[in-house]
């Protein structure tokens, strides 16, 4: 192998550090999202709930879910055409759910420390949140 100067290695080591940093996704999941998948097993049998929910209510693929940077994790679904009581119960179900990452694991439920811890992961523009009951929700970022 080639020795390599000074200024050259430490530029190589440089560009390194910027394309790591440049691919990596952040490190927090703030943005809007929309779900794009939720597989789940039932005994024994794994399906996509997010797909059934579709097929009996279509403008469910217009909610969007924001998490915020204030720790805030929401569904809003004011603007899914989806009828005024379903939409009330939603927004309502979702009104105090908070988020934190730790390492690569995301807890989301409420304040009292009650919820779900997942293991998360990025790939592009998607996002994927796995249970240790092997359910797996699959989010789509949103411009």
């Amino acid at each position: 192998m080639p020795k390599m100067n000074r200024p050259t290695f430490l530029f190589l080591i440089l560009l390194n550090t910027c394309i790591t940093y440049g691919q990596s996704p952040a490190s927090t999941p703030v943005g809007n999202w929309k779900m794009i998948s939720h597989l789940a097993t039932y005994e024994g049998k794994t399906f996509d709930s997010h797909v059934a929910l579709l097929s009996q209510r279509p403008c469910a693929a217009k909610i969007i879910y924001r998490i915020t940077s204030d720790g805030n994790y929401r569904l809003d679904a004011s603007e899914s055409g989806c009828d005024e009581k379903y939409v009330s119960i939603q927004q309502r179900l979702y009104s105090k759910n908070v988020w934190k990452v730790s390492g690569t694991s995301i807890f989301v439920g409420g304040k009292e420390g009650i919820g779900n811890t997942y293991a998360l992961t990025f790939s592009g523009n998607k996002m994927t949140w796995k249970s240790e009951y092997g359910d797996v929700i699959t989010y789509q970022k949103l411009p």
